[in-house]
């Protein structure tokens, strides 16, 4: 007898829209998303408030879930590389072509690294540099940055589909 994959998520609400809001649980994958570039929304928005919104819902309570009327993504397992996958593969998205700032969700422009260094006041070894202009936070491809793309990369290999309800 064939064994049962284990059921990593359930998506629900038909098209996925653009746009992304995970619960306040998931503040580490609003910032990933964002720098892979999903225009992502996150804070402490009351379950009744994050139930409404038009964007994707992105959450691990049930209930919440439950509730909701439009597209949503329930994560049920522990591991984050599969969430990765599940979100990149329902979104479509092509990671890093359009990165955005983890602080302020605003697409970042790449800039000159000396650019970068006159604003944080020290040398960046790097050969790409961002800066978001909104909020002038400043980014390089660091040893963080790589860890992300490996992830990345990893969750694009492995290739996760939620199990769709309706």
């Amino acid at each position: 007898m064939a064994r049962r994959p284990r059921e990593v998520c359930r998506y629900k609400g038909g098209a996925a829209p653009n746009c992304v809001v995970v619960d306040a649980m998931l503040g580490w994958l609003a910032r990933w998303l964002r720098i892979i570039g999903i225009d992502t929304a996150y804070g402490d928005a009351p379950d009744e408030e994050l139930a409404r919104t038009s964007c994707l819902l992105v959450t691990r309570d049930r209930a919440l879930f439950e509730r909701r009327r439009g597209p949503a993504l329930l994560l049920l397992t522990e591991d984050h590389v599969e969430w990765l996958s599940a979100l990149i593969h329902l979104l479509n998205v092509k990671p890093f072509v359009e990165s955005r700032c983890p602080k302020c969700n605003t697409v970042l422009r790449e800039a000159p690294c000396s650019d970068a260094e006159a604003l944080v006041g020290h040398k960046i070894y790097s050969n790409r540099c961002w800066i978001c202009p909104n909020c002038g936070s400043v980014y390089w491809e660091g040893s963080h940055w790589r860890g992300l793309r490996t992830t990345v990369k990893e969750a694009l290999q492995r290739d996760v589909r939620c199990e769709k309800t309706f």
